[in-house]
């Protein structure tokens, strides 16, 4: 990984004439230094490099016996920046000093990496939660993925702080966070969730790597690498702190009274079939709050220092669509107007900073932070009512880095690290499911409730119970080393990152059930669940490098190589016992290997990977001023313990069984008041004959999958870009970008192929919402064979390469252009402009059936185009930051923020519209049932990136701080203003499409929070 020490200074060093002049000493020093100063001698170019600098300010001096010695001061560096430094020696004597000032570099012409930095005052002048996300999502293009609990958090003010949403950045969710450049990501899916929720005043920079990421990193998402505030030699301390209650607020909905609907039209779903069809509430604030000092200071002079940090934060708000349940039945939920759910928790953050200088060449760093959440009603949603939501707690979680860094000699460099990252977070049932009030994992509580959850599947409703109950733990350490050898124009650079963790997810539902399903108010099927204790981990994720980077005259070349070696594996699992059985332990495999239809623990993958990481950065006109740059660069997927999580006995049996129920005697339930499943009301499935067996695992996995080289799944990236500086402290870039993904996987169903359905089509519904008014046509739609389906054949699934049916493609474009610009009196100014389009295309995977593809790719529309090609054309996406000192010491500071249409959370968000056609309607169209006993099948009435929505973001948030000094200590006033135009954006919306009276498609079910003001305020010492 990039550590901090990611920042450079170099140049060329001529004479009076012109003549390079080889042997100049070169002597950067700067606060930021633990050695305080350290040199270099220009090579017999004149050129030299001096790398693995922190940021801060720096004094530049050149000396030659024979040539006046010059100094530049106050050059200003930032993580992942080398600032270019050209100079002219005079004759004289070295006594002759000759002091020159002048603008810092602002165009890299060495770096191909893109980078933006967010420093500590740049951060503190803007109105924003003070996240990484919240900060994060201000640079164009930009986007937020589903984040914990199913959540798409779009964070005003701090409004989303209990919830993060990953970015995702030019068609990659491989987000990576890195403290120093040392991982403390958690192991949970592929390893893109933190689930630290990062005590912003305890970093000095936020660096956003956006795209050519050095051979150092082996995922190609963008990398948010963090850099800890040092103490100093002086105690200084800091304090932000900002509150709002609901007094503090607009409203953004209009609804007249509790229950009616909002007036805003952007704020109603489709009303062609549901008049009723609209929200009566939004997100509104009840309280929020941030309260964050920090002290720092010596403990020895000059040898050790310290940094410490507190923060808590929190909210209490209402949630669009969320009401309590004011119907006793446990399978009928009616919302009660006069009582709105709430989003409510709060998070306490201890971070600690240890500085020591062992000696004049060694320092020795340590930060950890320790941290509560508390939350208690997570995943509450317009789906998800107060009492279906989770209580989440973290009875553990901390993250932990320790390094190590040498300058060895002015020429070689050496670094060490070590990261931890150790969290337990629990999903936790309401009390009023398990009667106990108590926050933590209670196996007997769970056992002996008689709530269960239940969705309406008429409206995607839950009810009753958090629907994923579940004690999660991931522990994740990290190893690191690093040398950097420097010689003139010359910089080699070669390491390595070693990772390995272990995870474990507890899960139980009451009654082992999970849904119960019901279509409006009808019985419809029963979801039986197997309880279970499931231990993954990673034995190794290892990366080795080396990264060349090489000036010749106006150009650097960018030459890297990374080797990377994963190893996962499934640990000792167990299914608990439970209403279906007495339970089983699988152990280690005799080999220590698993091998498919293995129904024990060990070394599930092993893949190994080169990848190369080439580019160019050249300085067009040799003044510093314009560069031009391109890149390639293969990064492997990101991976934890997802893969291994499939292959795992538990996930490899049949651990859950969707039976079709009939209320025989109307209870409403499927199991009796003692909570005993009623299997005489339940119809076997086809999962049935292997429920909760110990019988091979219907589901494989191909051979060549498993383990080699080149298996795992990787994307590449090409990138071209300009950058030109307008005038001081002024540029522009901008540049073309483009990413293509390989080695993608399916699940192919070999019961079927193409030649196992017949193809039929179904008419749309008349529906103004619906292209043209409805009443087309939607033709290719899969019905699987009732010949086929009598064969009875046994579940025989097969996880395999999409390319063993000719690939498939998933291409990301897009360009974009910025403008930044940092005044001399702190002011500054960025935004740009980025427009991305995506194509996928699976149309070759339809030969293996439709089984083998995502819902909806079979469709044909009557333009001709198919669901299994997918083209969203390109997205504007705009941001503008700034801030600026007015007379009187007032500072105005503000973000605007434009996006394109509808957000989902995945990588192409676009208006759907998902029928449930039953059989019923089959009947009507088709002359017949569905085929193979299916009640239903769910056809995608609109084609994918057709439309995204008839409404934008456009958020503007704005602050207002008053500044005073009083003898040494410095005040400030904040009033920060979110959502100036109070926008009502509905960015996410129901794409479930239904003719019933209870239809909600087109409602909305995220809306951007309302205008509101906080008051807050900023103390230093």
């Amino acid at each position: 990984m990039a550590s901090a020490q990611t920042s450079a200074i170099s140049g060329t060093v001529k004479d009076a004439s012109g003549g390079v002049l080889p042997g100049v000493t070169v002597e950067v020093s700067s606060p930021a230094l633990i050695e305080k100063t350290r040199s270099t001698v220009t090579s017999g170019s004149g050129t030299y490099s001096i790398v693995a600098l922190r940021p801060g300010t720096y004094t530049v001096k050149f000396e030659l016996p024979g040539f006046a010695t010059v100094v530049r001061e106050g050059v200003e560096l930032t993580s992942d920046f080398t600032a270019t430094i050209n100079t002219d020696l005079k004759v004289g004597t070295l006594e002759e000093t000759l002091t020159v000032t002048g603008e810092s570099p602002i165009v890299d012409t060495s770096n191909i990496t893109q980078r933006v930095v967010m420093t500590a005052e740049v951060r503190e002048a803007l109105p924003t939660g003070r996240n990484i996300q919240a900060v994060g999502i201000m640079i164009p293009g930009t986007a937020l993925a589903v984040g914990g609990g199913g959540a798409l958090s779009r964070d005003v003010g701090g409004s989303g702080n209990l919830q993060q949403s990953p970015l995702q950045y030019r068609g990659s969710g491989d987000t990576v966070q890195t403290i120093e450049g040392i991982r403390l990501n958690n192991l949970c899916a592929q390893g893109a969730y933190s689930g630290v929720y990062w005590n912003d005043a305890s970093f000095e920079e936020f660096s956003y790597v956006t795209g050519a990421d050095s051979a150092e990193m082996g995922q190609g998402g963008m990398r948010v690498n963090m850099v800890p505030r040092d103490g100093g030699n002086s105690f200084r301390g800091t304090a932000t702190f900002n509150y709002a209650d609901e007094s503090f607020q607009s409203d953004n909905c209009g609804s007249p009274g509790l229950g009616q609907a909002c007036t805003r039209s952007n704020l109603q779903g489709s009303k062609t079939f549901n008049a009723n069809n609209y929200i009566t509430n939004v997100d509104k604030l009840q309280k929020i709050w941030d309260v964050n000092p920090s002290i720092g200071g010596p403990i020895v002079r000059n040898k050790v220092w310290f940094n410490y940090t507190f923060r808590n934060l929190g909210s209490t708000k209402t949630k669009t669509g969320a009401y309590f349940d004011k119907n006793p039945s446990q399978f009928i939920y009616d919302p009660d107007f006069t009582k709105p759910g709430l989003d409510d928790g709060h998070i306490t953050s201890n971070a600690a900073r240890i500085s020591w200088q062992v000696s004049g060449k060694d320092k020795i760093s340590v930060y950890h932070d320790n941290q509560r959440k508390y939350r208690n009603h997570w995943g509450i949603a317009a789906t998800i009512p107060p009492e279906a939501a989770g209580v989440q707690v973290t009875p553990t979680s901390f993250a932990h880095v320790s390094k190590w860094t040498r300058t060895h000699t002015n020429k070689l460099l050496l670094e060490a690290g070590f990261g931890m990252y150790d969290q337990e977070y629990t999903e936790l049932y309401q009390p009023s499911v398990t009667g106990t009030d108590k926050k933590v994992w209670d196996v007997e509580a769970i056992r002996n409730s008689r709530v269960y959850n239940v969705i309406d599947t008429s409206n995607n409703t839950q009810a009753n119970a958090w629907p994923n109950p579940a004690d999660h733990f991931s522990v994740l350490r990290t190893y690191m080393g690093a040398a950097s050898y420097i010689v003139g124009s010359h910089s080699l650079r070669a390491g390595l990152n070693w990772t390995n963790g272990d995870w474990k997810l507890l899960t139980m539902w009451t009654g082992d059930v999970q849904p119960i399903n019901y279509n409006a108010g009808n019985p419809l099927s029963v979801r039986l669940q197997l309880p279970s204790d499931r231990n993954n981990g990673v034995d190794r994720d290892l990366g080795v490098y080396i990264q060349d980077k090489w000036s010749l005259n106006r150009v650097t070349l960018n030459l890297g190589l990374r080797f990377d070696q994963f190893i996962g594996e499934t640990r000792e699992s167990s299914v608990l016992p439970s209403r279906h059985g007495a339970g089983a332990t699988f152990g280690e495999c005799p080999d220590g290997t698993v091998d498919p239809g293995d129904l024990c623990t060990g070394m599930v993958q092993n893949w190994k990977d080169i990848s190369p990481r080439v580019g160019f950065a050249m300085d067009v006109f040799g003044n510093g001023r314009t560069a031009i740059k391109a890149s390639y660069a293969r990064y492997v997927a990101g991976q934890a313990i997802a893969f291994a999580n499939q292959v795992n006995p538990i996930g490899a049996l049949t651990a859950t069984d969707t039976r079709t129920w009939t209320d025989l005697d109307r209870n409403g339930l499927p199991l009796d008041e003692n909570g005993n499943i009623q299997f005489n009301e339940l119809t076997n499935s086809a999962s049935t004959p292997t429920f909760g067996k110990l019988t091979v695992p219907t589901t494989q996995y191909s051979p060549d999958l498993l383990r080699g080289w080149g298996k795992r799944g990787y994307n590449n990236e090409y990138t071209f870009a300009m950058q030109h500086q307008l005038a001081d402290r002024i540029s522009v870039n901008g540049g073309y970008y483009r990413r293509t993904f390989g080695n993608q996987t399916i699940t192919d169903d070999l019961r079927y192929d193409a030649s196992s359905y017949d193809s039929v089509c179904i008419t749309a519904p008349r529906d103004p919402d619906l292209p043209d008014g409805g009443g087309y046509q939607v033709c290719g739609i899969q019905d699987l064979k009732q010949s086929v389906f009598a064969q009875g054949l046994p579940q025989n699934q097969l996880i395999r390469f999409s390319k063993d049916f000719g690939g498939e493609t998933n291409l990301y474009q897009g360009f974009d252009i910025n403008l930044e610009s940092r005044f001399r009196n702190g002011a500054f100014l960025r935004g740009g402009l980025a427009a991305t389009a995506r194509t996928f295309d699976n149309c070759n995977l339809l030969q293996a059936g439709t089984d083998a593809v995502p819902a909806g790719s079979d469709e044909i529309y009557p333009d001709g185009s198919k669901g299994c090609h997918r083209e969203y054309g390109y997205r504007p996406d705009a941001k503008l930051s700034g801030s600026y000192t007015l007379p009187w010491d007032v500072q105005l500071g503000g973000t605007y923020q434009f996006t394109r249409g509808v957000q989902t959370g995945g990588a192409g968000p676009s208006i759907t519209a998902s029928w449930t056609v039953t059989n019923a309607v089959a009947l009507q169209q088709l002359g017949r049932n569905w085929q193979s006993n299916a009640a239903s099948r769910t056809v995608q009435l609109i084609s994918e990136g057709k439309d995204y929505g008839d409404h934008n973001l456009n958020q503007l948030d704005i602050k207002l701080a008053k500044r005073f000094t009083v003898d040494k200590v410095r005040l400030r006033v904040d009033f920060d203003l979110y959502n100036v135009f109070n926008s009502s954006w509905p960015y996410t919306v129901t794409t479930t499409y239904s003719t019933a009276a209870t239809s909600q498609y087109l409602r909305p079910t995220n809306v951007l929070q309302n205008r509101f003001f906080k008051l807050g305020g900023h103390i230093s010492f």
